[in-house]
């Protein structure tokens, strides 16, 4: 596997994992935690921005 689809498939892991806790924690009501699961994804969201999509050097 190349360097680059291993850094998409890390990224939308990240992301993924974010969204998901967010949403089972805010069904259970703990907001910290959602709101920690909202911030991780937003890390994914920023790795697949720096790491994949930006213009290579």
């Amino acid at each position: 596997m190349d360097r680059r689809r291993l850094k998409i498939l890390i990224g939308f892991a990240m992301v993924s994992l974010g969204l998901i806790q967010a949403g089972s924690f805010a069904v259970g009501g703990e907001m910290i935690f959602s709101f920690l699961g909202l911030v991780y994804a937003i890390i994914g969201v920023a790795y697949l921005w720096t790491e994949v999509y930006s213009p290579a050097e």
